[in-house]
């Protein structure tokens, strides 16, 4: 193995070089690719360089997200994440979060601990209001300057049944000429639901409760659509 210094922000790395004892030679560091660092080797005894490129060691985020379900104490999950660098092998690293929910209203609902990364969450939360938080991660050094590009963890958080259905208007008026065909449409409902959307939650479906006046029924209403038709070519306005 061979003994590298690495400026900045570089890590450390053993070369396949196959070097004998007696060899004395030094390694200077190019530019670094995605993956692989090119190395400039120096042969002090010979008077010569070359390049070999050594595959670097890859930095990299390692994080997990529970689930946080709305209007419930998540704290029983804490931490809800952790991120950690890989940088933190060779020097002191702090980590810091930001966005929604932590430095933007509403405030403090997820904290982290600086030193292992792992982040808490304090307060209840409304899917209604906030359905997802984007929590940006940062790694910083001792400088606090930062280490990784900055990483966004998404927080999403679960639906409960907890809105009923609401219709667009409090009072539907309708109007239809006596005896006429069966099926006839006579109005369409409509309503929503503040719950997540396409979710069985805020799925609706339509009944008719009763009417007025009382007896056989004169009307179907469809449980889906909203639609309410005439059951009968029979109705008679006298």
């Amino acid at each position: 193995m061979i003994p590298i210094l690495f400026l900045g922000k570089w890590q450390l790395y053993q070369t396949p070089l196959d070097i004998s004892s007696r060899d004395r030679r030094q390694l200077e560091l190019g530019e670094m690719g995605a993956h692989h660092c090119p190395v400039k080797e120096l042969d002090i005894e010979n008077g010569t360089t070359k390049w070999q490129t050594v595959r670097r060691q890859k930095r990299e985020w390692i994080k997990f997200a529970a689930a946080c379900r709305e209007g419930e104490d998540n704290s029983k999950r804490n931490p809800i994440a952790k991120i950690r660098s890989d940088c933190e092998l060779n020097q002191k690293i702090t980590y810091r979060i930001s966005g929604v929910g932590i430095d933007r209203p509403p405030y403090g609902i997820f904290t982290i601990n600086p030193r292992t990364g792992e982040i808490n969450i304090t307060s209840v939360v409304d899917r209604e209001i906030t359905p997802l938080f984007l929590i940006y991660c940062q790694a910083l050094n001792s400088r606090g300057e930062d280490l990784e590009r900055p990483l966004e963890l998404r927080v999403k958080v679960m639906d409960i049944n907890d809105n009923a259905p609401v219709f667009s208007q409090s009072v539907y008026t309708a109007s239809i000429e006596e005896n006429c065909d069966a099926n006839a449409l006579v109005v369409k409902l409509s309503a929503t639901d503040a719950d997540e959307e396409n979710h069985l939650n805020s799925k609706i479906a339509y009944k008719i409760v009763s009417q007025e006046p009382a007896g056989a029924p004169m009307f179907i209403l469809n449980r889906y659509t909203g639609e309410v038709r005439t059951m009968s070519s029979f109705l008679d306005r006298e």
